[in-house]
């Protein structure tokens, strides 16, 4: 609920905030235009309704924002946490004068403050104000996307959208901040007219000192509230670190991924395992910041499982995503009491999409999967007419150009071998899903060859070129390996299977060699290239398998179907 009530806040005072930025930017065409821009963006929030939601936002955000600083356990966080909450408690002190210089002075006085009035007092009269209020509109945005782009990276959806929504973050600013400054200028020479600035400062009911003593006195009161505030929040984090600075009867065993750490640690009463290796100064995987949404610090517990309280309905949730073991729990939802050995299952530098990626076991998971291997074609005799640095060059290219195309056919990168490159593909759908992602990076590999070669053509004597095998099966598919060479992998027939297909690509001079079984599954139309029963080394049946002789084929023939 209060995750919920946070976001809700959160997005109310974000498009409360949008629309001011949108009115500054008309500063461009006219002050006059700002103040037309007004009965959209803001007059709006000003009725009945529309303030009591601002107003709900606005309380509920900033409550839960002294709220999440009071429950928290330890400052020991990742930089990111620390800065959004250093630009958030400066908001207030950065827009204190400007909230009570617009909406304060109108319900208290009725003076309908314009751009005209604010602009003037900050270019003219308070220049400093100005500067702050500058400073404001920057940090107000920083919090707000930041804000965002750690809520948002957590959804599957949100990294094919990221550089469009990044652009948007910098144009509106930028924007808003030019609104102001030319509005600015524009001010600056009205206001050598004194009969404007008469007629923009009167009123029947208040003149400007009292205004400015209205503004600055409750800036102060406010502003003074929010310090004690503040300090009683530290002194309470003070009392309580005393209190709980005190050892537990418990010990806490950490090995990190790579068993480079293995470090034991006094329990402190009350803290989560994430925040005892925070404390200790142990570098731990945690995307979302501790909130239980990312799954990234999740651990292993290797001793003191049935001492644990059995899992809240939202780490539950989480595990269940990922497909975790009985023994693995969020370190940022445990609160050990007693002694607990754990291994950490991700790098501390693990990314938001390893929240989404299925946790596997060390012995592995019986589990149907497409393989698809490819290597270049007589990479021996390209490398012997180059130096090696060129040929390292050469090859780093090429696995650059064939990995992107896989992962833009969400598949997983297994390895490269030598020239060749092993994925899979279904390991978090079902093998159809697979197979036809696996067909597709077949063609997304075909296209960026024919770009890598484009690019190479002055360096190459002839172009580059690869074969490329696909079988779907079973395998076991589990984290293997031992300290920093463990990774994701599939063993099992459909992966002896997949490398012989793409090693007869050599015999049948082709690009792509699919098993009819990965073809069906796909549901492309391979019926229109020729089949043939091969015999593949280890197994007993032949297997039958559709030979194509570019995988741009097979793009070819999608168009022609659907027409």
């Amino acid at each position: 609920m209060v995750g919920k009530l946070r976001l809700i806040s959160g997005l109310i005072l974000f498009v409360f905030v949008l629309g001011h930025f949108l009115n500054h930017s008309l500063g461009v065409v006219s002050i006059k235009a700002m103040n037309e821009g007004l009965k959209y963006t803001v007059e709006p929030w000003r009725t009945t309704p529309g303030t009591i939601l601002l107003l709900s936002a606005l309380g509920i955000h900033v409550v839960l924002a002294i709220w999440s600083l009071l429950t928290r356990k330890t400052f020991k966080m990742k930089s990111w946490e620390a800065w959004q909450i250093v630009l958030g408690l400066a908001i207030p002190f950065l827009l204190a004068a400007h909230v009570l210089g617009t909406r304060g002075i109108v319900e208290a006085y009725k003076f309908e403050a314009g751009y005209g009035f604010q602009l003037l007092g900050m270019w003219i009269s308070f220049p400093f104000r100005g500067v702050l209020n500058a400073v404001a509109l920057i940090v107000v945005w920083l919090h707000t996307c930041m804000g965002w782009h750690y809520w948002l990276r957590l959804k599957p959806w949100y990294g094919r959208f990221q550089t469009s929504l990044f652009a948007l973050a910098i144009i509106i600013p930028v924007l808003a901040l030019t609104g102001f400054i030319s509005a600015g200028f524009k001010v600056m020479i009205l206001a050598e007219d004194e009969n404007w600035v008469n007629k923009l400062l009167a009123h029947p009911k208040v003149t400007p000192p009292e205004l400015l003593e209205f503004i600055f006195g409750w800036e102060f009161v406010i502003l003074t509230g929010l310090v004690v505030v503040l300090l009683s929040v530290a002194v309470f984090h003070f009392v309580r670190q005393v209190i709980v600075s005190r050892p537990g009867s418990g010990r806490l065993n950490y090995r990190s991924l790579d068993f480079r750490v293995n470090r034991e640690l006094n329990l402190r009463p009350g803290l989560t395992a994430l925040e005892q290796i925070r404390n200790a100064g142990i570098p731990h995987a945690s995307v979302c910041g501790g909130k239980g949404r990312c799954s990234t610090c999740r651990i292993r517990i290797d001793k003191g499982l049935e001492t644990l309280d059995e899992p809240s309905v939202q780490e539950t949730k989480v595990l269940k995503r990922i497909g975790a073991a009985p023994n693995v729990r969020l370190a940022c939802q445990l609160v050990p009491t007693q002694n607990i050995e754990i291994t950490a299952l991700l790098d501390p530098a693990a990314t938001a999409s390893d929240g989404y990626s299925r946790e596997r076991s060390q012995g592995g998971e019986e589990q149907e999967v497409a393989i698809l291997f490819a290597d270049i074609r007589a990479f021996t005799k390209l490398s012997e007419s180059k130096l090696p640095y060129d040929v390292a060059f050469l090859l780093n290219r090429y696995f650059a150009a064939m990995g992107m195309a896989i992962e833009e056919a969400d598949g997983h990168l297994d390895k490269f071998i030598g020239d060749g490159v092993m994925a899979i593909f279904g390991i978090d759908k079902d093998v159809s899903e697979g197979s036809k992602d696996a067909v597709k990076a077949a063609v997304n590999m075909a296209t960026r060859l024919e770009a890598l070669n484009k690019s190479l053509e002055h360096d190459l004597e002839e172009p580059l070129r690869i074969g490329i095998g696909i079988h779907s099966g079973t395998a076991i598919v589990g984290t293997m390996g031992y300290n920093r060479a463990e990774n994701l992998t599939a063993i099992g027939d459909v992966v002896n299977a997949a490398s012989r297909l793409e090693g007869l690509t050599k015999e049948f001079g082709a690009q792509l060699i699919v098993s009819e079984k990965a073809a069906s599954q796909s549901g492309s139309a391979f019926h229109q290239f020729p089949k043939h029963e091969v015999e593949i080394r280890g197994r007993v049946e032949p297997l039958s398998v559709f030979v194509v002789q570019s995988a741009l084929d097979l793009n070819e023939q999608k168009h022609v179907a659907s027409a």
